[in-house]
């Protein structure tokens, strides 16, 4: 039989949330990517300045940050909080991207 393990489920826990962060990091800099694009696009299109990438770089910089704030909140036991937190701030990150790449079609 089995017993009931503290250690091992704490354990199990932080690689099941290793694996959500990895996950989110993966969808948003897909959307960073698509961004890319777009930006570039746009640049050709309106003879914008390199600037324009700018939201784009923040995110690639902020959002591990973001990850890693979220790692230590998730250490210190406020796990449904630290998935919560990590699943807005994707949401929050995705919309802002598509707003900046709505503000530069309507140049």
């Amino acid at each position: 039989m089995k017993y009931y393990n503290d250690k091992s489920n704490q354990s199990a826990a932080k690689v099941i949330f290793l694996f959500f962060q990895i996950c989110m990091l993966l969808i948003v800099y897909g959307f960073v990517y698509t961004a890319f694009i777009a930006v570039k696009l746009a640049i050709v299109k309106y003879s914008l300045t390199f600037m324009s990438y700018l939201p784009e770089l923040i995110t690639l910089v902020g959002f591990p940050v973001i990850l890693y704030k979220t790692r230590r909140l998730f250490d210190k036991n406020r796990r449904v909080y630290a998935v919560g937190l990590v699943m807005a701030w994707v949401a929050v990150i995705i919309v802002l991207l598509y707003l900046h790449l709505s503000q530069l079609v309507g140049v």
